[in-house]
């Protein structure tokens, strides 16, 4: 599977320029960066464009975000939908890409443009084979896994969820992308008996919930539904 080329473009000096500008390949030796260069394509996106949809993610490439940002939506085992920003600078699927896992959370994504975006395409199997060949490639792999694990950034499993949580995660059901301005949104609320019965909460709680969003500043009411005003606050707390 292909991402979209919005603009189509034979740079080969300007797609090295975008592989030396990720830290995890940039001090590596010029031929590897050549390499490198060779097996990635350059692709831009416009705010709210897909990378891909739903179901398309076939692990055949993963991502740099060279600048901009997107987002993956991504559906957990409950149904609900988890957000994740992917800022320049990051990657998206480059573990999946290296453990070759073929039912990641990557396989249940859509990616998005949060913003204009330049992004390097990589293809996945001509990777490994550099990888294989290259053990200073190897080495930053490592480092890069390492840092992640020691940092946060790849975490362990959240504890069992809060009520206030489970409504979150039952409102991300119905959290849509306004194709007309951008926005992410809920058209039309749920009446907070079949939210609470969703959720396994009762009335009141789901209730609760709904206000808890509107007065942190991470929803806005916007009759008869809402507009979420901060989508990455509203993925952290539904997960």
């Amino acid at each position: 599977m292909s991402a979209t080329q919005l603009v189509p473009t034979s740079d080969d000096a300007g797609t090295s320029e975008l592989v030396k500008g990720a830290t995890l390949f940039g001090d590596l030796p010029h031929t590897v960066l050549e390499a490198l260069a060779g097996i990635s394509r350059r692709r831009f996106y416009s705010r709210g464009e897909p990378v891909f949809a739903l179901g398309q993610f076939d692990g055949a490439e993963f991502y740099f975000v060279a600048s901009g940002r997107l987002k993956a939506a991504i559906a957990d085992s409950n149904g609900s939908m988890l957000f994740e920003d992917v800022a320049a600078g990051q990657f998206f699927a480059l573990a999946e890409a290296v453990a070759s896992v073929e039912n990641s959370r990557a396989h249940k994504a859509t990616l998005t443009a949060e913003e204009d975006s330049e992004v390097l395409s990589v293809d996945s199997a001509a990777f490994l084979e550099i990888v294989a060949q290259r053990p200073s490639l190897t080495r930053k792999l490592m480092q890069h896994f390492a840092l992640a694990l020691a940092t946060g950034v790849i975490q362990s499993a959240p504890s069992e969820t809060t009520p206030e949580r489970r409504v979150f995660a039952v409102l991300m059901r119905y959290v849509e992308r306004d194709t007309a301005n951008g926005d992410w949104r809920i058209p039309r609320m749920p009446k907070h008996r079949e939210l609470a019965e969703a959720s396994g909460v009762d009335e009141p709680a789901a209730a609760a919930a709904i206000a808890l969003l509107i007065q942190e500043g991470v929803a806005k009411r916007d009759y008869p539904g809402l507009i979420i005003s901060d989508m990455n606050r509203f993925g952290k707390l539904a997960a």
